[in-house]
C-alpha cells in the first residue's frame, strides 16, 4: 500500500470511528417509560413520531405528547422522575448526563459540568421529582414554561400551564402557571421578577410575561390547591 493510500484508510478509520461514536452518545437514552396509561408519543427534532410503551426509551431532543386521559411516567438516568398528566406536551430541550455511562457513586454525586437537564413546557403539566442534576448542578437544571422559568432546590413539585384548555377545573381557573411543591422549593423568574415558594404554598403566574408583569405568589390551603391529579411519581 502507497504512502498516500495508507494516509487516506487512516483518515477514513477516523471518520467512521467518530461518526459511530457520534451516533452511539445521541443513541443514549435521557429515560425510560415506567408507566402508560391511554395512548403517549415522542416527537424527534426530525419529526419523526413514535409511540411510547412501558420499558421504552425517551432521548434528549425529544417532545413527549400525551392525550385525553393518558398519563406517562419517566424516570431519567440520573434519578429524577417527570409524570405527565393528559393533554401535555414536554420537551426534553437538553439532557446529558455521564453518570449513566459507568461512573462510580461517588462521580455520580458530584456530576461533571457538561451535565444537564433542561425541559420545556409547552401544553399541559406535570408532577415532578428532581434527581442527582437537580440536587449537585441546580444552574444546570430549568423548566421553560410559555410565561416563566422554573428552577429548583432538590424538590418534588407540581405544575400546569392553562391556556383555556383547564375546564376540568371547577371553578375554571384564569389563564397562567400554576405551581405547587411538596418538598424543597422553587423558583420562578421572568421579565418581571422572580418569586419562590417552599412546601404547602402555591404560585401563579398570568399569562402575560412581559416587562413589569409582577409574579404573584399566593399561599394556599393543601385543601385549595388550583392544580388538578393527586397522583405521585413512581
Amino acid at each position: 500500500m502507497t504512502k498516500s493510500r495508507a494516509s487516506w484508510a487512516a483518515a477514513t478509520g477516523m471518520l467512521l470511528w467518530a461518526v459511530t461514536l457520534g451516533a452511539s452518545a445521541a443513541d443514549t437514552a435521557a429515560g425510560t417509560i415506567t408507566l402508560v396509561t391511554g395512548h403517549a408519543s415522542a416527537a424527534a427534532p426530525s419529526g419523526e413520531i413514535r409511540d411510547l410503551v412501558k420499558g421504552g426509551s425517551v432521548y434528549s431532543g425529544e417532545t413527549v405528547i400525551t392525550t385525553s386521559g393518558s398519563y406517562v411516567n419517566i424516570a431519567f438516568t440520573d434519578g429524577g422522575r417527570v409524570l405527565l398528566r393528559p393533554e401535555s406536551r414536554f420537551q426534553i430541550e437538553r439532557y446529558q448526563y455521564a453518570g449513566a455511562q459507568g461512573a462510580s457513586t461517588a462521580q455520580a454525586a458530584q456530576p461533571a459540568r457538561q451535565e444537564s437537564a433542561f425541559f420545556r413546557l409547552l401544553k399541559g403539566g406535570f408532577r415532578a421529582v428532581s434527581g442527582l442534576i437537580g440536587h449537585t448542578r441546580r444552574d444546570d437544571y430549568a423548566v421553560q414554561t410559555p410565561v416563566a422559568t422554573i428552577g429548583i432546590r432538590g424538590t418534588d413539585y407540581e405544575v400546569r400551564y392553562c391556556n383555556g384548555d383547564c375546564s376540568d377545573i371547577t371553578p375554571i381557573p384564569k389563564d397562567g402557571l400554576y405551581a405547587g411543591v411538596q418538598s424543597g422549593g422553587i423558583a420562578l423568574t421572568n421579565a418581571g421578577g422572580q418569586t419562590t415558594t417552599t412546601v404547602g404554598q402555591y404560585v401563579f403566574v398570568s399569562g402575560s410575561n412581559n416587562a413589569g408583569t409582577p409574579l404573584a405568589l399566593r399561599p394556599l390551603a393543601l385543601g385549595k390547591n388550583p392544580l388538578p391529579d393527586p397522583k405521585t411519581c413512581n
